[in-house]
């Protein structure tokens, strides 16, 4: 079976993306998704430029900080001070799904310009696109720019691969969160991952221990724990030894 292992937030902070690049490098990551609007976009971009071999990719945002779109193209996804809503009270509201189309695209045709070719799969932070309008956004984007996009669940994949858009067969989310990052988690999961056919998405967030980002982020620490685990050698000796070939979003 192939094995997209795919790390989400890249631009988040400077750790974050010199994290993802670790990981990568040392590690068993082999493709990321470009936040647009972040603290460490530019720089990220610039990471990705130098890293030929890693699958970028687009983290299409609509809960943090700003749009790219003028808030006048946009005024379901932003409150009156023209910033995104967080992930609880965006999926409560009455979403214009031509509007997150209008900053999706805005947001692929940027990380097109910073990375310096097409990003190959697109992702939603915070896993948004369950909603149906956000669901319905990200597959027009993957149809019109031939993008690969990440699923939720077999019923989505099925539901984006009738309207044409490329997918793995299966997403995989459980390497995330306290007690679930460390080595005999990822090989345990690992082992499961490798009974199945196809290709899977296993979703990370790893990142260079910051203790700036502790202060503002729910999710900051464990991603020092998710860096040491994706790049212990015990990982790649595993996916060797169970026959699991590592992919990009290419061979989908």
């Amino acid at each position: 079976m192939k094995l997209i292992v795919n790390a989400d937030d890249f631009g988040y902070s400077q750790s974050v993306s010199t994290g993802i690049i670790r990981a990568h490098r040392d590690g068993i990551v082999t493709a990321t998704t470009l936040m647009t609007n972040a603290p460490h976009t530019g720089g990220a971009a610039k990471l990705a430029r130098a890293t030929p071999l890693l699958d970028v990719g687009v983290h299409l945002v609509l809960t943090f900080d700003r749009p790219l779109a003028d808030v006048e193209r946009v005024p379901t996804l932003v409150d009156k001070d023209g910033r995104f809503f967080r992930p609880i009270e965006l999926l409560a509201r009455d979403i214009d799904r031509q509007e997150a189309l209008i900053e999706y695209r805005a947001q692929y045709r940027k990380a097109r310009e910073l990375i310096g070719r097409d990003p190959t799969h697109i992702d939603s932070h915070h896993w948004v696109h369950d909603h149906p309008a956000l669901e319905w956004a990200i597959g027009e984007l993957a149809r019109e720019t031939g993008a690969a996009a990440r699923i939720h669940s077999d019923e989505q994949r099925d539901r984006l691969r009738a309207r044409g858009v490329r997918t793995p067969d299966r997403f995989v989310r459980e390497f995330q969160h306290e007690g679930k990052v460390g080595v005999d988690s990822l090989l345990a999961l690992l082992e499961r991952i490798a009974t199945k056919q196809g290709v899977t998405e296993l979703m990370c967030h790893p990142g260079e221990p910051d203790e700036a980002l502790a202060k503002r982020s729910g999710y900051a620490r464990e991603r020092a724990t998710e860096l040491a685990t994706l790049i212990d050698p015990r990982v790649r000796a595993k996916v060797k030894d169970l026959g699991i070939s590592l992919a990009t979003f290419a061979d989908l």
